[in-house]
């Protein structure tokens, strides 16, 4: 059970390390509102990543099909998701860096950190791929996997609470002249990582056409 759990931990917090749009959201939400709404905003992204590594796991054939047979439509709902938010923070007025965020806000954080991550249906593939690297072939019972799975969402709660504090840190070096060049420096690479996202789905799904005729 411990190997189970520590192989689920290093999943996690190796796939945190890259700091995607949920990163960029983070890092943002931990300057504005503090490192518990930056962490919350996190948590919403590992979620998504339990959801998926609960099919992974458990192998729920029927859903994993459905997610990866329309996965290119959610993608592409997803990138233009990431884009409007992109384009919100770069139009983003207000530059008073501290303000409190009640419970709304916080559950509006969660929301949209967890919706931009679970319209990302490949998050299945990659830990089909880290089962593999780690050498997780086998998950004899229901306990083992239940206990792979919350090693994993603990391991990317880590990485979340490790961004929020090192925000939480320096926010107070931060000036609100600098705020506004952060949320412009921010939004213009959420924009990106949104176009980037779509043009990838475009590519792929002109591909799946042409290959078919």
């Amino acid at each position: 059970m411990i190997n189970y759990f520590a192989n689920g931990l290093l999943i996690g917090i190796i796939f945190g390390i890259p700091v995607g749009v949920v990163g960029i959201f983070t890092i943002k939400r931990s300057i504005t509102y503090g490192a518990v709404a930056g962490f919350l905003s996190g948590i919403g992204c590992s979620v998504a990543d339990l959801f998926y590594s609960c099919i992974s796991i458990f192998s729920f054939t029927l859903i994993s099909n459905f997610m990866l047979q329309y996965q290119n439509i959610i993608r592409f709902v997803g990138s233009m998701l990431v884009i409007a938010m992109g384009i919100g923070i770069v139009n983003k007025k207000q530059q008073i860096i501290y303000k409190k965020a009640d419970v709304s806000k916080i559950i509006s954080f969660f929301t949209s950190s967890f919706l931009i991550a679970i319209t990302n249906p490949t998050t299945i593939l990659s830990f089909l791929i880290a089962f593999s690297i780690f050498d997780i072939g086998t998950i004899l019972n229901k306990i083992q996997g239940i206990v792979l799975a919350v090693g994993i969402f603990c391991g990317t709660c880590i990485w979340w609470f490790i961004i929020a504090i090192f925000t939480q840190i320096f926010r107070k070096y931060i000036t609100t002249t600098w705020m506004k060049y952060i949320n412009y420096i921010l939004g213009i690479l959420v924009i990106l990582l949104g176009i980037i996202i779509m043009i990838q789905t475009i590519i792929i799904l002109l591909d799946n056409i042409f290959y078919y005729k």
